[in-house]
């Protein structure tokens, strides 16, 4: 069975740029310095869910903050429990499945498009429209070390504590909470655009490396121009809004403590819901160091 990606990194990549105000010359980088009197700096490092090797080999300043680090904060650990707890949660329960809920056109279409994920149709029945859209919004795995899993990985070898700004079940609760309509919406979107999905990453890719998360909201933009208005709204809220807000009160506590080095996805950091700027309100010095 194909085993879904961790579709709230990508969707935060995939969606979550379209509604992220201009950010500005300033919004350079992808690594960042976080002060505060009286204890030691932290460094918060956006990533980028792939596990291409030009992304998951940290530049020598980010290799730096991260072996000098106390800690490591992600979005979510990423352990085995919450691995299972989001397969799970991404299937239906018995006595409904995907046929159910979608046309009969749609659904043969996306019953073709998984099978070349290797996904049989009887597997597929079960599986609901997010676990699906977010899955065929990744580029297939050869190794499954994406950036986020390779430096938790490094953490826990080196006995380095763990923290996540969110758990489990708050982040699937960001899929699961989405109504059927607009999940079939976005699946029917992701099959409309599957052919150019390959392009579009190798794209965000390249901006990603830039550091100019400008140009990566920019090129966002472009590529989800077509979203239907009311559902980027909710999904303004939903992925963009509520989610950095409640990261960074959470954080705070952790950089208290000094140390730290929290890893989320790149473009959490920009705009003014950004991390970047609701940490600066909350009166920490954040700088730009890579």
């Amino acid at each position: 069975m194909a085993t879904p990606g961790w579709g709230v990194t990508l969707i935060w990549l995939l969606l979550g740029l379209t509604w992220l105000l201009p950010v500005g010359a300033e919004a350079q980088g992808r690594l960042w310095r976080i002060s505060a009197a009286g204890v030691e700096p932290s460094y918060l490092f956006g990533t980028m869910h792939s596990e291409h090797p030009e992304v998951t080999r940290l530049p020598p300043a980010v290799e730096r903050a991260f072996v000098g680090s106390e800690r490591l904060v992600l979005e979510m650990v990423l352990d085995q429990t919450a691995m299972l707890s989001t397969a799970q949660a991404g299937l239906f329960e018995s006595g409904r499945d995907l046929e159910d809920v979608l046309p009969p056109a749609l659904y043969r279409r996306t019953v073709e498009a998984m099978a070349d994920y290797g996904v049989p149709e009887p597997v597929l029945r079960r599986f609901k429209p997010w676990m699906i859209f977010s899955t065929l919004m990744l580029p297939r795995s050869r190794t499954g070390m994406f950036l986020d899993l390779r430096l938790y990985q490094q953490a826990v070898a080196a006995d380095k504590p763990v923290a996540g700004l969110e758990t489990a079940a708050e982040q699937i609760a960001v899929f699961d909470g989405m109504s059927m309509a607009d999940q079939i919406s976005i699946l029917r979107d992701t099959l409309d655009n599957l052919e150019r999905f390959d392009a579009w990453f190798e794209e965000m890719r390249r901006v990603y490396l830039s550091g100019d998360l400008d140009a990566l909201a920019r090129f966002s933009d472009g590529m989800m121009s077509d979203i239907d208005p009311a559902l980027a709204q909710r999904f303004q809220r939903r992925f963009v809004s509520e989610r950095n807000h409640r990261m960074v009160e959470r954080l705070q506590p952790l950089l208290r403590q000094g140390g730290a080095f929290v890893a989320v996805g790149a473009l959490h950091l920009p705009g003014e819901d950004g991390i970047i700027a609701l940490l600066r309100e909350a009166g920490y010095e954040v700088r730009r160091e890579e």
